[in-house]
């Protein structure tokens, strides 16, 4: 359908990725998955090179910040802290995505969900959700009203599709395959034997990602009476000495979990995603994935473009 864009859309906790091609031209975006209420104000402060830039949009008769303009000016910043793509706070994030990723007015969406949430009730409810269902977004600092009309959605592992990305879309037919897809709060571990066929059992998600290695510095923080929220932390260009050190600490505690459940390493093709495996360090064997943090909603925009 040639009027139709594919879209991948990953909603983490830490951050939305978004990625899609029309004609050969990349759109993507990249911002923090907060939302807040907006009001008119000077952004000449949020538009400079290296900074995530301004969001300010109107849907559904609210005005709201979105990603770091929310966490900054909002007087109550909501954090993606959920699993369920269907909330509030996630309509909010989708509706900024598309205002920005979408230049065709029908789009087919493919939505990353973690391992334990890839469920037809989960399916049932996206698509109840979204299908058939046409979003209008006023870009607040533009002025540009954008109309979205979603005419086919559906859901895929997030791991699974950072790994699809990865290897390029080739069956591996000589070796396992693994994933370790690391996000705010959790890895995803996908596994695919010879052929790529999906191992259930070998597949999981770990209760371990930047979160837990942001915890620690916190933890340092207090013992110096500085008192920081670790999304403060994790934005924050400070504190470098005792990220390295959480995060060193973080390597080898992953490294050692995926150990266990992936016993086998050494005769596995291995391969790792997500924005935080930027500040960790692993064995040889793993190969660090390019663009790690645009991993899935690549991996996403190719499994759309099969399905749809």
């Amino acid at each position: 359908m040639e009027n139709v864009q594919e879209i991948g859309f990953d909603c983490g906790r830490g951050y939305v990725k978004v990625y899609s091609e029309v004609d050969g031209v990349v759109h993507k975006a990249l911002f923090k998955s907060v939302i807040g209420d907006g009001r008119d104000i000077d952004l000449s402060e949020y538009i400079k090179p290296g900074m995530e830039k301004p969001r300010y949009i109107e849907f559904e008769d609210e005005r709201n910040f979105v990603g770091l303009l929310a966490e900054k000016e909002s007087q109550t910043p909501i954090r993606n802290s959920k699993d369920s793509k269907i909330t509030n706070t996630v309509k909010v994030l989708l509706a900024s995505a598309l205002s920005e990723v979408a230049v065709k007015s029908k789009v087919n969406l493919m939505i990353g969900v973690p391992y334990k949430n890839y469920r037809k009730s989960v399916l049932k409810e996206v698509v109840d959700t979204y299908k058939d269902k046409t979003i209008k977004v006023k870009d607040k600092i533009t002025g540009a009203t954008k109309e979205v009309h979603i005419l086919n959605v559906s859901i895929f592992r997030e791991g699974d599709a950072a790994l699809y990305d990865a290897i390029d879309g080739k069956v591996n037919e000589n070796k396992p395959v693994g994933m370790a897809l690391i996000g705010f709060r959790t890895t995803e571990l996908s596994f695919f034997e010879k052929g790529f066929i999906f191992n259930d059992k070998k597949s999981t998600t770990i209760e371990f990602g930047n979160r837990t290695m942001l915890t620690r510095v916190q933890d340092d923080l207090i013992n110096q009476g500085i008192m920081k929220d670790v999304n403060e932390i994790d934005t924050s260009n400070d504190y470098d000495d005792l990220k390295v050190k959480a995060f060193k600490f973080g390597s080898e505690n992953l490294d050692q979990r995926i150990e266990d459940i992936w016993i086998n390493k050494s005769e596995m093709d291995l391969y790792v995603a997500g924005g935080t495996a930027l500040n960790l360090e692993f064995d040889e064997e793993f190969k660090l994935v390019e663009d790690p943090q645009m991993a899935t909603a690549r991996g996403l925009f190719e499994v759309a473009k099969r399905k749809f």
